[in-house]
């Protein structure tokens, strides 16, 4: 052990050195005033300190508050051949783990010494467990702290995956509503779009809360007190009964006071928000919530422009190929509005069989396109007055791989793409392109396949002249479940398009 001796006694100090040396102490250093000891303090750590009460330079009692705050831990024993009962409890309160009462025997100061030496033992190691438990504690929460931030990632991560997914404004809407009420606690969550340079909302997409605005999705509002008022840091706070007016709001303001809103602008302007009503009450939302639904609406906006851009570039696309195969039938006085008739067959037929709504758009979009490869085929073949010879025909029955791979990049389903690709198939399987049969045939192929041929029949030709509806129909009969699908076949002559042809 390391002891320091603090006695300006020279006889005391040596008798007092010599003794715990014997005892084998590691080092025993003397000093014979204050100043001198605060020193030592600040130069080495020691394991116990024997102080004298009395010292020429400064009192015993101030060098103890001098050593322990260098060193709180270190346990002092002080010493004095005058104590008094106001200076023994004014040492112990100050930090002094023992008093030695002056004359003393060595034994009294080994004991003492093996007293306080045991009690530093004992602090120290309930020091050292408290600071085991300290970094475990600290380390736990850093450890919540981070799976917190992980959990909070994860679903920042989720949500721009989810609103990426989307594909149609239609669906846009009730997924950011979804979204929200999925996110936090609130219970009625509600999407309203601001039309421009009107004073009303449109409750798009709800979740909640249908007994607010009991079937009323379009309500009357101070347009510009609004946009005011959601021109501030998110969430905003709204009192309804100073934004709403007209009849329309009555139901609102019976059910609800205020609204927690969510400012969506698409380039500098107001769009709509989300908003959560709050029964009368204020909704009071987390910090992690808040942050969520911050993310939630700006990856909103840029969702909502995004795709509002690729339906515009895309419809635009659409709007050109509908041009070329436009000027391609207008070539061919024999043709002219061919893909035009088509689709309204196609669409007949597939009422018929009950198509979903994707269905019937993808055929009101695609089947229109359904020979846009023929424009990859020269103009002196299509326009042929005559019958085709072999290899001209085979060049003609390129025009399905050509359309194909025009529409290749617009993101097409393949069922969609399929109406192009395979509407020269055949049920049995020998038709083109890849020779599919049966159900390898995208549905929607099979009911242009129909369609195309019904309008190819009774469409007259140079080289030959049109076939009436009903012998057109007899031969679509004759070819089911050879050429086509049967199922198309019959849904076609049940659905009447052979008497709307004539």
């Amino acid at each position: 052990m390391k002891i320091l001796i603090v006695e300006d006694d020279v006889v005391l100090s040596e008798l007092l050195r010599e003794y715990l040396q014997q005892l084998d102490h590691e080092r025993v250093r003397v000093c014979f005033n204050g100043q001198e000891a605060e020193a030592a303090v600040q130069e080495e750590s020691f394991d116990c300190a024997f102080v004298d009460l009395r010292l020429p330079d400064m009192d015993g009692l101030r060098l103890l508050d001098s050593i322990k705050r260098e060193d709180p831990s270190l346990p002092i024993v002080m010493m004095s051949g005058y104590p008094t009962m106001g200076s023994t409890i004014e040492a112990m309160r100050k930090g002094a783990s023992d008093f030695l009462t002056k004359p003393f025997t060595l034994q009294d100061m080994a004991l003492a010494l093996e007293r306080v030496t045991k009690e530093r033992r004992l602090l120290l190691e309930n020091l050292s467990l408290q600071l085991e438990i300290q970094a475990r504690n600290q380390l736990e929460l850093v450890n919540k702290e981070l799976q917190d931030k992980i959990h909070e990632q994860g679903q920042l991560f989720g949500i721009s995956r989810e609103l990426d997914e989307v594909r149609s404004s239609e669906d846009l809407y009730p997924r950011i509503v979804e979204v929200a009420s999925r996110v936090t606690s609130s219970k009625q969550i509600g999407f309203f779009i601001m039309p421009p340079e009107q004073n009303s909302l449109m409750l798009v997409s709800e979740h909640g809360l249908d007994r607010l605005h009991d079937g009323r999705r379009l309500v009357q509002v101070r347009g510009e007190q609004l946009k005011e008022a959601l021109n501030r840091e998110s969430p905003v706070r709204i009192n309804l009964s100073d934004l709403f007016g007209g009849t329309d709001s009555e139901t609102w303001l019976r059910n609800s006071s205020r609204l927690s809103c969510w400012p969506l602008h698409i380039r500098g302007e107001l769009f709509g928000f989300l908003a959560a009503a709050a029964n009368g009450e204020e909704k009071v939302f987390s910090q992690t919530e808040i942050k969520l639904l911050d993310f939630l609406v700006k990856k909103a906006a840029l969702t909502i422009e995004n795709m509002a851009l690729y339906e515009s570039m895309i419809g635009n696309f659409y709007g050109i190929l509908k041009s070329l195969v436009n000027a391609l039938e207008a070539k061919d006085l024999y043709t002219g509005k061919h893909s035009e008739r088509v689709t309204r067959y196609a669409l007949r037929i597939a009422q018929r069989l009950g198509c979903s709504p994707a269905q019937i758009e993808a055929l009101q979009t695609v089947g229109y396109l359904h020979d846009i490869g023929k424009i990859g085929i020269a103009d002196s073949i299509l326009n042929k007055p005559t019958v085709l010879t072999s290899q001209e025909y085979e060049l003609v029955k390129k025009h399905p791989v050509i359309g194909d791979s025009i529409v290749s990049e617009l993101g097409l389903s393949p069922e969609e793409r399929g109406i192009i690709r395979h509407h020269h198939e055949r049920w049995d399987g020998t038709g083109y392109p890849d020779g599919l049969a049966r159900e390898e045939i995208p549905h929607l192929a099979r009911i242009v396949m129909v369609a195309d041929a019904f309008d190819a029949m009774t469409s007259k030709r140079a080289y030959r002249d049109a076939m009436s509806p009903k012998d057109a129909l007899q031969e679509l009969q004759r070819n089911k479940g050879k050429q086509f699908d049967a199922d198309v076949v019959d849904a076609f002559r049940e659905a009447g398009s052979a008497c709307d042809a004539e």
